[in-house]
């Protein structure tokens, strides 16, 4: 489903557990395992901790994607842990608790990423400046993990500022108590959504409701309409930008003309199942609206040429990797 650096995630669910009492038997896309501060606990322990997961997973034949979170006050045991992490590919997740400097942690991250580690950094939205997030973008960080507990209808607003920028993968960490909540999270550009003391009951049961809701839909976190305030991966359903509405000032914002945007899509569409599409109202379903929108005229014409939702929603994923895709 998801590949960050060597992990291999399987579903876009991760649980937080603690390090001292780990949860090992949940079937998440990622077991992360947290609390390590290595001005107080030491690498053995970490090391530990890795071995009882390798145990586990052996026993059970699996190999789920893991990591570990951690902070210090000095950078060699960060760097320690960085090393351990990459010989066991697993996930670094550096928390900020004492690593205010941004200066620090600019200059920590090629570091770290120095050592072959797969790294995320979790960071809560005040310490999110404009200019910090622009530099993060622009590092070598593989996942920025957003830590949007108790702000409630700001998280996903956060979340598609950061998806916006188009760098590293956006993992949500927030308050989900249902389907919908981690749902609303990705359509906004969480690309994994995390949890922290949730049942393990309801963990297992929203890991498995995301498999298979991405296995039916073909595009588990789909974005919004870009007129309905989605994320820049919506220009995918965009018609041709022929009059004043909100794709003018997506396109302004991902930095892409309207010419651009026309020759990308066309291009794009040429020779795949999009390029069809008469009767549709710009005559190619590369310019239809998302499937879960009623349109009897895209509908009829997917119909026509047998082509069922799911894959028209694969090949409009496809479509906004390639609209958003970075040009030398």
């Amino acid at each position: 489903m998801l590949e960050v650096g060597y992990l291999h995630i399987d579903n876009p669910i991760a649980v937080i557990s603690s390090h001292s009492n780990p949860d090992l038997n949940v079937a998440a896309g990622l077991l992360l395992l947290d609390g390590f501060d290595l001005d107080e606990v030491s690498l053995e322990e970490m090391q530990a901790s890795l071995d009882r997961i390798s145990e586990n997973q052996s026993a059970r034949n699996e190999t789920s994607a893991f990591g570990l979170s951690v902070t210090c006050s000095r950078d060699e045991p960060l760097v320690q842990a960085a090393r351990l992490a990459s010989r066991h590919l697993c996930l670094l997740d550096l928390r900020l608790t004492k690593i205010r400097d941004p200066i620090r942690l600019l200059e920590l991250i090629p570091r770290l990423k120095r050592c072959g580690v797969t790294l995320s950094l979790r960071i809560r939205p005040e310490d999110l400046t404009n200019e910090l997030l622009e530099k993060l973008q622009e590092s070598e960080l593989d996942i920025i993990h957003l830590d949007l507990r108790g702000l409630n209808g700001v998280g996903p607003k956060m979340v598609k500022k950061a998806k916006d920028c188009r760098g590293p993968v956006i993992m949500a960490l927030a308050d989900i108590d249902e389907f919908e909540d981690a749902k609303n999270l990705m359509s906004m550009g969480a690309d994994v959504v995390s949890l922290r003391g949730a049942d393990p009951e309801f963990a297992d049961w929203l890991s498995e409701a995301m498999h298979e809701y991405d296995a039916l839909s073909g595009w588990y976190n789909a974005p919004k309409h870009i007129c309905a305030g989605g994320d820049l991966r919506g220009l995918a359903y965009c018609c041709p930008p022929v009059k004043q509405c909100p794709v003018l000032g997506a396109l302004k914002k991902a930095g892409i003309t309207a010419e651009e945007f026309v020759y990308k899509k066309l291009s794009f569409a040429r020779g795949t199942p999009l390029e069809k599409g008469e009767g549709t109202c710009f005559g190619s379903l590369v310019w239809c609206c998302k499937i879960t929108k009623m349109c009897y005229l895209r509908d009829a014409a997917m119909a026509k040429i047998g082509l069922s939702g799911k894959e028209y929603m694969e090949l409009k994923k496809k479509l906004a990797e390639e609209i958003l895709t970075k040009t030398s």
